[in-house]
């Protein structure tokens, strides 16, 4: 600005020329794929939401869809598992001492589900994972087997694959009642006094004898 009031000239760079048309790159297609589907199948529920409909909205061709995730049930998994994957998770609950590591797990992934961006993304996904065929059971493949290993390999008590599908089982399960279902006195329960329930659960499939 300085120099330009003492030279007279524009010492600014260009404007960049607006891009216009498809989104280029895999990477950057790929994320908004997801990006819309989670938003529209949260929307319309899985019956509600097509394919060509998320492909219009995130401005791709819906032959890449098909190309990423197979089917509208591959993508729908895929896109669920942004609003089930707690971050740190392993750190979160591995470090500290051994006989709170239930709370910390149950604390985690219950404050996790409560967070404003994720809760309704939560509610609307556990409700269409019912609309088609084994999506339940994937689901909690999914975080028995892919979320929660890792949590239970770290800890090594043996057994990790059993003791990740029981938690799996457990919080998938308490989370459909609490936010879906929306059982007394579940749903109207604090994080805290519902952790206070759930903690010794957790802590048994996590460090307990099996």
């Amino acid at each position: 600005m300085f120099e330009e009031m003492v030279t007279g000239r524009n010492t600014r760079p260009p404007n960049p020329k607006k891009r216009s048309g498809r989104r280029v790159g895999p990477s950057n297609s790929h994320g908004a794929i997801l990006h819309t589907a989670r938003t529209l199948f949260g929307e319309r529920g899985f019956d509600g939401t097509t394919m060509r409909g998320i492909a219009q909205a995130a401005d791709v061709d819906s032959a890449l869809i098909h190309h990423f995730f197979l089917s509208k049930e591959g993508l729908f998994l895929a896109a669920v598992q942004n609003a089930f994957v707690v971050p740190g998770l392993v750190e979160m609950v591995t470090e500290g001492d051994p006989e709170g590591a239930g709370e910390r797990l149950a604390r985690a992934f219950l404050a996790h589900w409560e967070d404003p961006e994720v809760r309704p993304q939560v509610e609307a996904l556990i409700r269409s994972v019912r609309a088609f065929e084994e999506a339940d059971s994937a689901l909690c493949d999914f975080v028995g087997g892919e979320v929660m290993l890792d949590v239970t390999t770290a800890l090594g008590h043996g057994k990790a694959e059993v003791r990740a599908a029981l938690l799996g089982v457990q919080l998938i399960g308490i989370v459909y009642l609490r936010l879906v279902l929306k059982v007394e006195p579940l749903a109207s329960m604090s994080v805290d006094d519902l952790v206070c329930y759930v903690a010794p659960t957790c802590q048994g499939y996590l460090t307990e004898r099996l």
